[in-house]
């Protein structure tokens, strides 16, 4: 179950993503008297947001030292995650069909980065654990160029649980590890796909690499040790895409 609370989105950017894509989970927009910019302002007024206006200083707590440009929002979580059980139901699943599941991701920046690469390359939702999992903040909301107002993001409460749910439901579950015995250069992605990042510093779990079907290794030079996850992500997400070209293409797009 998600809990009811609120997040805080900053910059012009990230707020006017938010009041396009998903307006009715804007709660409160912030404004500085000296912002003047028209395209928000006639977004504001279209979808009938409550404004409070402060000075530059004022703020809200956690976007006062942030770069946000004179305008912030309160965002509700409620609205912007959905639970798990509530998205697998509406999901019709096909052969381009992709899924990415965070495991236990902590840096925000990262979380923010997947995101922004699910959203390029045609992946049909992110999930994130509610436990040992860096949630969605502003930080990331800003970080993912505001495509968390575009991109399922899903909430989910056990990662093997999940797994095994969409297992069942004729998904493949690839892992992605240094050590894989799969290259991705190699693999075909011929059936609804999961892609597992694990933690930045241990990986995926080993539980959790049970349950995957192949691990994936990305080939890379001897000279470079690691991919970040973010980074890995990207690479998996793209090589992907390449298989599934309907699913960047205009009609293809979830």
């Amino acid at each position: 179950m998600i809990k009811e609370e609120d997040i805080y989105i900053y910059g012009k950017h990230a707020v006017e993503e938010a009041l396009r894509a998903k307006p009715k989970s804007v709660k409160k927009i912030f404004l500085s008297q000296e912002l003047d910019d028209p395209k928000v302002a006639r977004l504001i007024s279209e979808n009938k947001i409550p404004v409070s206006f402060v000075t530059k200083d004022k703020m809200p707590s956690g976007t006062d030292t942030a770069v946000h440009q004179g305008v912030a929002a309160a965002i509700s979580l409620n609205a912007l995650v959905r639970p798990y059980d509530e998205f697998i139901k509406d999901l019709e699943v096909g052969p381009d069909t992709v899924i990415a599941v965070l495991g236990e991701i902590q840096d925000p920046q990262n979380v923010g980065a997947v995101i922004r690469s699910a959203a390029a390359f045609g992946i049909t939702a992110v999930l994130l654990p509610e436990h040992n999992q860096a949630p969605v903040t502003g930080t990331v909301v800003k970080v993912s160029a505001g495509m968390v107002f575009r991109m399922p993001i899903v909430s989910i409460g056990n990662v093997n649980l999940t797994l095994r749910d969409l297992k069942d439901r004729g998904f493949w579950v690839y892992g992605l590890a240094a050590e894989g015995e799969q290259s991705l250069s190699e693999e075909k992605f011929d059936a609804p796909t999961v892609f597992v990042l694990g933690n930045e510093m241990k990986g995926i779990r080993e539980k959790t690499r049970d349950v995957c079907d192949v691990l994936l290794s990305i080939p890379i030079a001897p000279r470079c040790e690691s991919l970040n996850a973010a980074t890995a992500a990207s690479v998996s997400f793209y090589a992907w895409s390449v298989k599934h070209p309907n699913a960047v293409s205009s009609e293809g797009k979830k």
